[in-house]
């Protein structure tokens, strides 16, 4: 099976469903993961919002947005070789962070190479308050709906909102195995870590037992809260 995972940052995929992605990995299917975005804006967001550990920062505060980019996406790519993902396999958008919004089009042109030959495909929800989450789901859906996916599932991940629909269109994955592994991955996102919240996150990510989804598939489009 090939599964495509959408990450709108570097590591939501961690966050979104970052266990899942070692149990598939297992089971021996094709994972592949889109980082949507480069995090430019996370230290001069950290620092307007009240989120930054001064003292994990200090190395990056006189850094521009396109030097944080950088290192941003460079951390993404050790993260992705850390859960097992090949080059050929992990694919960089580059869209600048707070930004996806303005690039749907060419975000929609580039996922339908990626997801055309696909038989999961994972995405964060709609109806997300933060703008690259929104977009993500955005260009993932409709990518899917342009090449007509119609046998394809999708599995819809939350981390700003929540998953609003039946249990019969739910799946929880055990992935309480893999979560000391997640811990140790998302140790390499310094640069995320330098936020309190981030930080907080990995902490619990020791002591997450189960990921959630909702399932859909494209006849569902537009018809749920979260797809």
């Amino acid at each position: 099976m090939k599964i495509v995972v959408f990450a709108p940052h570097p590591d939501d995929e961690i966050y979104g469903c970052g266990g899942s992605i070692l149990k598939w990995m297992d089971e021996g299917h094709e994972v592949h993961v889109i980082y949507v975005t480069d995090n430019r804006v996370l230290i001069s967001w950290g620092r307007a919002h009240d989120q930054l550990i001064e003292e994990k920062a200090k190395l990056y505060l006189n850094l521009t947005e396109d030097e944080i980019a950088v290192i941003g996406l460079k951390e993404a790519e050790e993260v992705a070789k850390s859960f097992g993902f090949t080059k050929n396999n992990t694919h960089l958008f580059k869209f600048h962070d707070q930004g996806a919004s303005n690039r749907i089009d060419d975000g929609v042109k580039l996922a339908i190479n990626i997801i055309k030959d696909a038989n999961r495909i994972v995405l964060p929800s709609d109806n997300n308050n933060h703008v690259d989450h929104q977009a993500t789901h955005t260009i993932a859906k409709s990518a899917a709906i342009t090449l007509g996916l119609d046998q394809v599932e999708f599995y819809v991940y939350a981390i700003y909102n929540l998953i609003k629909v039946s249990m019969d269109k739910q799946i929880k994955i055990d992935i309480a195995r893999y979560r000391d592994r997640l811990h140790e991955i998302m140790g390499l996102y310094e640069t995320q870590l330098c936020l309190k919240d981030s930080s907080m996150g990995r902490e619990m990510l020791k002591r997450r037992r189960k990921e959630r989804f909702g399932i859909f598939h494209l006849e569902d489009a537009n018809n749920f809260y979260n797809f």
